[in-house]
């Protein structure tokens, strides 16, 4: 047990590795050739789709349409082009991405951080739309095209920044096989390369940025880091106000237990530079959003969800992880690994342990407590998305305990991870396909079982969405799956 425990020591500080980072790059360079042909190749690219289907289209065009409002009609407050480029475009069915006020005018429903990011793609497509053919409205090709290859870059960034910090603690080996399970076995990959303007993809890159800058601090404790994390901290929270609890990151980091907590308690007091530099960078992002609802509504905070809003005395977390009809396990299942993981993560990253475990929890209640908690037409549990970047270590822990097992004791796992490849891949070309029969809000058990796998279906069998008929799983229409291309 002892020899176990040097060489799994061993194995976590990355000094056993002898691939030098080779296999781990193989890994992430496979991984984003794969997004590529998911992205361009199998059925899209989005930005040349029309209609609700288009990149700028349903919540994504409530995260966008500052830029526009702002750059091109100069109209934030009256948003007097909307009925307009509605009609036009088709992106959604009703415009619903902007609170109309009782003292006349609008402000967004949605808030302003995926806007910033957004920036500079935007920008340089409305330069190309400016010198082109192609209309200049915020909405053509050029804005589709750029935000959509935009927001793909900030999934590169965020896989090639995980890939660095992952080698900092795990094997090559390991740090490879991470990779490969979070961007093929789970709903990143949907998330990253089709659906990648929504937030999940901005926030997982921040995420991951924000864990980086949080283990160099504790390293350091460098003055500028702390302005940084704050910064992303800021960030992250006016993409969507929730993710405040990103400040748990880098508060609980490097805690190992209970005693731990004092000392930490004594170092915020003592070091309240640290404190001041972080809640300036934090202020500067944050001040935007606010400063954004007092020109908009005059107040500097502003409720812009209407109806919709939270349960906290009652969460929905059975059905959030495990019902048909969305449950993060069932469409997710690779994720039942991060509780082993958590397991091994204890053992061998305490310091990174209570961080992670404080924060999913109450990511998992804050996520489940909406009332929508479902999140729309979705692929699988897109709330939890971003929180991989965190997810990714308690899966490498027990992965690089798997690693120093006998092939026949743990044969399970890997078939499991195998498995959990191929359903995320038929998931997405279902959901995605141009014969689409994937149900992102009413899937029922009888509809799940009875599309289970198959890429090709009978399209009678869409009767056990509304009915309690009990399917019976019988010989028809089963074909390979090279036939769906």
């Amino acid at each position: 047990m002892k020899n176990t425990t040097a060489i799994m020591e061993q194995a976590l500080s990355g000094s056993a590795d002898k691939h030098n980072g080779r296999r781990s790059f193989s890994a992430i360079a496979l991984c984003i050739c794969f997004a590529v042909i998911i992205a361009f190749v199998l059925y899209y690219p989005k930005w040349q789709k029309q209609g609700p289907e288009a990149t700028i289209s349903y919540d994504v065009a409530g995260y966008y349409m500052y830029l526009p409002a702002t750059i091109i009609y100069h109209d934030l407050k009256g948003l007097s082009f909307q009925d307009e480029v509605l009609r036009k475009y088709n992106y959604t069915s009703g415009p619903y991405q902007a609170v109309a006020l009782p003292s006349g005018g609008y402000t967004m429903k949605y808030p302003i951080g995926a806007a910033v990011m957004y920036l500079p793609f935007f920008l340089i497509g409305h330069g190309i739309a400016t010198v082109s053919s192609y209309p200049a409205d915020g909405y053509s090709t050029p804005y589709q095209c750029l935000l959509s290859l935009g927001c793909l870059c900030y999934a590169f960034l965020g896989l090639w920044l995980l890939r660095k910090l992952l080698l900092k603690w795990f094997s090559d080996t390991v740090t490879g096989l991470t990779l490969v399970i979070l961007v093929c076995a789970t709903n990143y990959l949907n998330y990253s390369a089709i659906d990648n303007a929504m937030t999940h993809n901005l926030l997982f890159t921040v995420y991951v940025a924000l864990i980086w800058f949080t283990v160099r601090f504790w390293e350091k404790k460098e003055l500028k880091v702390a302005f940084r994390i704050g910064m992303l901290c800021g960030l992250a929270t006016i993409i969507r106000p929730t993710e405040i609890i990103s400040v748990l990151i880098p508060v609980l980091w490097g805690l190992k237990n209970l005693r731990d907590i004092p000392e930490r308690l004594r170092f915020f007091l003592r070091g309240y530079r640290y404190v001041l530099l972080f809640a300036l960078g934090a202020f500067l992002f944050g001040a935007i959003q606010l400063m954004y609802w007092k020109y908009s509504t005059g107040s500097w905070f502003f409720y812009s969800y209407e109806e919709q809003t939270f349960s906290w005395l009652h969460p929905h977390l059975k059905d959030g992880l495990i019902s048909y009809q969305k449950g993060w396990f069932i469409y997710t299942p690779v994720m039942l690994l991060i509780v082993p993981g958590s397991i091994f993560l204890y053992r061998y990253k305490r310091d990174a342990f209570w961080a992670i475990s404080v924060f999913i929890c109450i990511n998992i209640y804050i996520a489940f407590s909406w009332d929508i908690w479902w999140y729309g037409g979705s692929l699988g549990q897109r709330s939890m998305v971003q929180s991989y970047a965190l997810l990714t270590l308690p899966i490498a822990s027990l992965l690089t305990f798997l690693l120093q097992q006998k092939w026949l004791r743990v044969a399970p796992v890997y078939i499991f991870c195998a498995a959990c490849v191929w359903y995320n891949i038929v998931l997405t070309l279902q959901a995605h396909g141009k014969d689409s029969y994937f149900e992102s809000e009413h899937m029922t058990r009888n509809y799940f079982w009875s599309t289970f796998g198959k890429l090709h279906v009978d399209r009678s069998l869409t009767r056990f969405i509304d009915s309690n008929d009990k399917y019976r799983a019988t010989s028809a229409i089963k074909r390979n799956f090279l036939d769906r291309f």
